[in-house]
């Protein structure tokens, strides 16, 4: 018995590849009539598709080591060199993608001026385009509407509760955050853990913003990280500006006090008078050498934030790309397949499971007889 019920299994899940086969043949018009209409969807799909343009920065940054003298040496002892993870510019780079994906970096982009593109044939026909800004771009408000479009554009702005001019990352209005959240859709930053090699990469609808929006991002993020870099650096300068400062006032009201104090008792030869003159000469001396050490640890300081700033090389920069990434023979193909495999998948196995289904919802709507017991299965 358990034999029986083992083959009646093993033939239920057997494919019967020619019945579908036979299926296929049987309901070709169907299959093609289904496919035409997908494929007429994708050409409207595809017209109707924006175009998008990519352009990628890559950066390249200089590694230095600048590890203490021991550290060097078991370093060399041990055979490793300067790696991404042990080098202080390369802790900052690992960081660029978090940095250009925050509210506040992307907020700051939102004011940047752009100038859309025009065809060369417009520009040579003296056609010149309005500057914008990203902020506008993003939502659309830099291109040309319709008259029925831009009143209620008009009518809209006049119920709008918001000021969009001022730009709070902790507070964004509603339309700033939908351009904060286009822009974190449109840049990308991705580092290689093993080179250190940035790619910068934005993606919009206009092949001159994307350029311009690609330049202000490469320098933004190399200032971020500039400034990160150098903070302690220019604060530790400050503060030896603002020491030698005090003691130059210092040396100064000390050699002044020295020099009237030695022409007031030129004649005078008294040794409690010469003991006050040695006094003052030696605080002159003492605020000279401070104010001497002070100007050199300045200097030091000074030396120090240029040697701190990271150096990136621009291995790939950005320009204008002339064709767009939105291919739209491929939304083409991809509507016409899935308008083949659709049917297909209808013809060869969708209608039987749609007639047993239907059955089944039959069945178990019947009412069964008082005392009558439902057939089993």
């Amino acid at each position: 018995m358990e034999e029986n019920e083992k083959y009646i299994e093993e033939d239920e899940m057997t494919i019967d590849w020619m019945e579908i086969i036979r299926k296929l043949f049987k309901g070709w018009k169907f299959i093609i009539l289904v496919t035409f209409l997908f494929s007429v969807l994708g050409v409207a799909a595809a017209l109707m598709a924006h175009r998008k343009y990519q352009v990628k920065v890559t950066l390249a940054p200089e590694m230095q080591n600048r590890t203490s003298g021991t550290l060097s040496a078991i370093t060399s002892m041990l055979g490793g060199g300067a790696t991404l993870n042990s080098s202080p510019d390369a802790l900052n780079i690992t960081l660029f993608p978090e940095i250009s994906a925050s509210t506040p970096f992307l907020c700051s982009l939102l004011e940047v001026p752009v100038t859309p593109y025009i065809s060369r044939k417009s520009e040579v026909a003296g056609a010149r385009p309005d500057t914008t800004t990203v902020f506008l771009h993003m939502l659309g408000r830099d291109k040309k509407l319709s008259e029925k479009k831009a009143r209620k554009m008009a009518e809209a702005d006049a119920e709008y509760l918001y000021d969009d001019n001022i730009i709070n990352p902790d507070q964004l209005t509603p339309r700033q955050y939908t351009a904060v959240r286009g822009l974190r859709e449109a840049v990308s930053t991705n580092v290689d853990n093993k080179t250190g090699v940035t790619t910068i990469t934005v993606t919009l609808d206009d092949p001159m913003i994307a350029k311009q929006l690609a330049d202000t991002v490469t320098q933004r993020l190399q200032d971020f990280v500039i400034d990160y870099r150098t903070k302690k650096a220019t604060a530790d300068y400050e503060y030896y500006v603002q020491l030698a400062d005090e003691a130059k006032a210092k040396l100064v009201k000390a050699q002044a006090a020295y020099a009237a104090r030695v022409d007031y008792d030129r004649s005078v030869i008294l040794q409690s008078v010469n003991s006050e003159r040695q006094r003052l000469q030696d605080e002159a001396t003492l605020a000279n050498q401070i104010y001497s050490q002070m100007a050199q640890q300045r200097e030091l300081a000074k030396a120090k934030i240029q040697e701190m700033k990271p150096v990136y090389a621009v291995v790939q920069p950005a320009t204008v790309p002339l064709k767009s990434i939105t291919s739209r023979a491929k939304i083409c193909v991809i509507w016409f397949f899935v308008g083949f495999l659709l049917s297909c998948f209808w013809v060869a196995f969708g209608k039987d499971l749609w007639k047993k289904g239907r059955t089944m919802l039959k069945e178990s709507k019947e009412p069964t007889a008082p005392g009558q017991k439902p057939a089993e299965e």
